[in-house]
């Protein structure tokens, strides 16, 4: 099985980031521990690409999204370009959260 790369816009660092410094208020240990499952989950995306395709967000954006679920709260977006076998992170956010214009 092929294995992409994975790119994260730095749009999505800084939600993510936002999120584990807003966790650590709480309990820094428990931050640096979703952190670190979310950055494996991320990588293994690259490994298993052919996640559910997201319908809305395709139809809307005019290209194909797929959405990774974490922990069933969490939304990952992200486009696969097969040609240059690249896995791309375009957007992170709480599964209640409604999109913002143009995003996935």
């Amino acid at each position: 099985m092929k294995k992409y790369r994975v790119t994260i816009a730095p749009l999505v660092v800084e939600q993510i980031r936002a999120l584990v410094l807003q966790i650590a208020l709480d309990s820094i240990d428990n931050a640096l521990a979703w952190e670190n499952r979310l950055s494996q989950a991320i990588g293994n995306i690259g490994t298993a690409p052919g996640f559910a395709i997201a319908d809305d967000s395709s139809a809307r954006l005019g290209f194909e999204v797929r959405k990774y679920v974490f922990e069933k709260t969490y939304l990952v977006y992200f486009i696969v370009d097969r040609i240059a076998g690249t896995v791309h992170i375009v957007n992170f956010r709480h599964g209640a959260r409604l999109p913002r214009q143009n995003e996935p």
